[in-house]
Parts: structure tokens; sequence; C-alpha cells
């Protein structure tokens, strides 16, 4: 350590000698320069000059020896070595709790822990909707017949339903109309209840149920024969008999439920005409409505 300390003095002194001796001899080395130098150098020169005029006035004062002019500053010496770690300072008092912070993005989900010991039995939770029925399953055997049961006592009569029916016929020409007629019926073959009336033809309900009626007609030679079957002035089902066959036929046969005072009739079309009693007439209830 201390060799090298006494490399880094003599290496300082070595270098101001140095710098020493070339100011000295810059303003001679300096005269084959241009303009600008010259001027440069002159300055250097007249500086020197004053300095020196200025020496002597204080060594004639203090009677000093003589002390040539100040040498420029040296170069800046090496850096010298890292000194030892101090001691530790003493501890700050503790600070405020500054501001929270903003909440941290989510971290990586841990991997799964092992099962934890099962828990109570929990409660029956309460039933859940009713799901989509399944296929049906394939059908099984067929079981074993089954003892015979103990005959039932007799039951209590049923009860006889009212009867309605009736069924009619015409025995004579009709036509050709000049407007729409009603077809009237002056053959009774049945009038079961007493719905069909015989001066106006037509069979009026008396009992409100579903009842059922066929009709069938016979034009004359050569003419063709049109009629419909109607309930209360409206037209419910067509018949038609074409006269290019000779003798034109036609049937129908329509279900209606009615209500009492209901009225159900045939009705020829202008310009048809009607045969003999190959046209009848006729209905009966299916079954009564329930009270």
């Amino acid at each position: 350590m201390a060799v090298s300390r006494w490399l880094i003095v003599i290496m300082t002194c070595v270098m101001s000698c140095v710098v020493v001796c070339w100011k000295r001899t810059a303003p001679y080395a300096q005269n084959d320069d241009d303009d600008d130098d010259d001027e440069i150098t002159s300055n250097v020169i007249g500086s020197d000059k004053q300095q020196q005029q200025q020496q002597q006035q204080q060594q004639q004062h203090c009677g000093c020896h003589m002390v040539g002019p100040s040498g420029p500053p040296g170069i800046p010496g090496v850096p010298g070595l890292h000194g030892s770690r101090g001691h530790d300072g003493q501890r700050g008092e503790r600070g405020d709790h500054g501001p929270k912070g903003d909440p941290g993005l989510p971290g990586i989900p841990g991997p799964v822990g092992p099962a934890g010991i099962p828990g109570e039995r929990g409660k029956r939770g309460n039933d859940g909707e009713k799901g989509v029925p399944g296929d049906a399953g394939e059908k099984g055997e067929r079981g074993y017949t089954g003892f015979a049961g103990i005959k039932g006592s007799k039951g209590d009569p049923a009860a006889v339903g009212r009867r309605v029916a009736f069924s009619v016929a015409r025995s004579t020409r009709l036509g050709p109309v000049f407007q729409d007629t009603p077809v009237t019926f002056d053959v009774v073959f049945a009038n079961v209840g007493d719905g069909f009336q015989t001066y106006s033809s037509h069979f009026v309900c008396r009992l409100n149920g579903t009842y059922l009626f066929q009709a069938h007609v016979l034009g004359q030679e050569g003419k063709d024969v049109f009629a419909w079957v109607m309930m209360n002035d409206r037209h419910r089902a067509p018949i038609h008999g074409d006269g290019r066959a000779g003798y034109g036929s036609g049937s129908q046969t329509i279900i209606l439920g009615l209500r009492q005072e209901d009225h159900v009739w045939i009705q020829l079309n202008k310009d048809s005409a009607l045969l003999n009693d190959y046209t009848t007439f006729s209905g009966y209830l299916l079954f009564e409505d329930s009270p």
C-alpha cells in the first residue's frame, strides 16, 4: 500500500513538470502559423510580461528572491482507494401508512387440494320439475291369468232416452219451378216424436241434441235437378242430379247439432224438376244433449 502511494506522488510531479515546459516553449513554436495564431501568441506573451512586472514590484517591496510565473493547472490525480465502511446510522422513526394500492391481478389458480372429510348428510331438497317422458320400453311378457272375481250385484236399470225419427217421400212430380221452392212430402213412413210437420214438410226440433239427415232426389228425364238441405234459412249441404244421364239423381247425408225450434227441410232450386217417389227425406236423433 505504501509503494502504491509513492508511485502516485511521483507520477503527479512528472506530469506537472511536463506542462510547465510546454507552456514556456509554446510562444516560440508557433511563429510559423497564420495570422490568427500570431495574435493569440502575442496576447500570451503580453500577459506573461505583465505578470513579470507585477512580480518584480512585489520583490522590491518584500526583498524576496525572484519567482517564475505560475504554471497551468495540473492534470487531475488518480482517484484514491475506497475507504472502509462506516458505522451504521441510527434507525429512523417509523413513517405513516401510505394509501391503499389498487387490487392486483388475480393469481393463477393453485392445484386442487386433497378431498376433505365427508360432511354430514343434508336435508332433502325440494322436488325438481318433471322431466321429459322417456322412450317406451319393450313390451313385457304376458302375465298369469288372475282368479275370477266375485260376481257383483245387479245394477239399476238404465234410463231410456227419448227417441226421435222420421222418414217421408214424394209421390208426384214437381217442376220445373220458377223460383227456389220448398219440397213437400205427402207420404210419411215414420214420424217418431212428431218432429216432422206434414203441412210445411219441415222437421222441427223439440229436443236438443245431435241429428243425422239423409235426402235423395230424382230429376225428370233430360232435366237437371239442384237442391239444398236447409237449416233455418241457411244452406247446409247441396244435392245435384245431372240430366244428361237421362234421369239425374243425387243424395246427401249430414249430421247437425240442433236446438229447440230449429227447422230442417229440402229446397229445390229454380228451373229444377223432380220426378216421383224416388225423392225421399229422413232423419233421426243420434243422442240427446246432456242437461
